[in-house]
């Protein structure tokens, strides 16, 4: 518990401040002590005034729950569990929709697996559009792989219209200039991202340059339809994802 403590601490030393709005515990398995301790832990920290809330990173289903119990017994709880989740690695879709029903905020990482759910590469553009480094350059994946995603992405880009039409309707009901401003570029990458939220979870995209900065702004101000994701979901399904 103490080893808690003293990473939150650490954390808060690091960035200048007294106290975080959330801190998530790393390496939940590596703390002596099971679950006990990581409930002492995050309820320590909590009382401390380090951080208001706390959750964890890459926690398994059974010793969460275990943890989250642990938690209410003492009127606090865990605010969020981190794991991997993306339209091209859905093999933690299970985890989401159990961290809703025990009342935990599930945070996705790597939304865009690497860059394979932009869906910039493809079987027939497998460099994405950049320049060759060569005559053996195939892009950063295997053509095989992407022959078996041609049918995802080929959803994935025919919703780019869907949307922007959705959301040209939308704003035609409103007054001259009192329309908000909102996106009507849509890009596949921006369907990617938005396809995480509307599974229920908070994506954690990162941002490097101004152009990813850009794609992240514009997800925002529009969802994808609940027969929008459903078409997602089967093409996905379809290409074993």
């Amino acid at each position: 518990a103490a080893s808690i403590v003293s990473a939150a601490e650490t954390a808060c030393d690091r960035m200048g401040i007294s106290s975080m709005g959330l801190y998530q515990i790393e390496n939940p398995w590596y703390y002596v002590g099971g679950t006990s301790a990581l409930a002492e832990g995050a309820l320590d920290v909590i009382c401390d005034d380090h951080s208001r809330y706390v959750g964890c990173v890459n926690m398994g289903l059974t010793r969460l729950a275990k943890l989250q119990r642990k938690m209410r017994a003492q009127g606090e709880f865990v605010a969020s569990n981190q794991f991997e989740f993306s339209l091209t690695n859905r093999k933690n879709a299970g985890m989401i929709d159990a961290c809703k029903k025990l009342g935990i905020t599930p945070v996705c990482t790597n939304v865009l697996d690497g860059g394979l759910a932009t869906g910039k590469y493809t079987s027939t553009n497998p460099t994405g559009g950049e320049v060759s480094k060569g005559e053996n350059d195939t892009g950063p994946y295997a053509v095989r792989k992407l022959e078996k995603l041609d049918a995802l992405f080929k959803v994935q880009a025919g919703l780019i219209e869907k949307v922007n039409r959705r959301i040209g309707d939308r704003l035609m009901k409103f007054e001259s200039g009192q329309a908000p401003r909102i996106n009507r570029d849509i890009t596949t990458t921006q369907i990617a991202i938005n396809y995480v939220r509307a599974k229920g979870a908070v994506p954690l995209v990162s941002v490097t340059n101004v152009k990813m900065a850009n794609e992240l702004l514009g997800c925002l101000g529009w969802d994808l339809s609940e027969e929008e994701v459903e078409e997602l979901d089967k093409a996905c399904k379809a290409s074993g994802v």
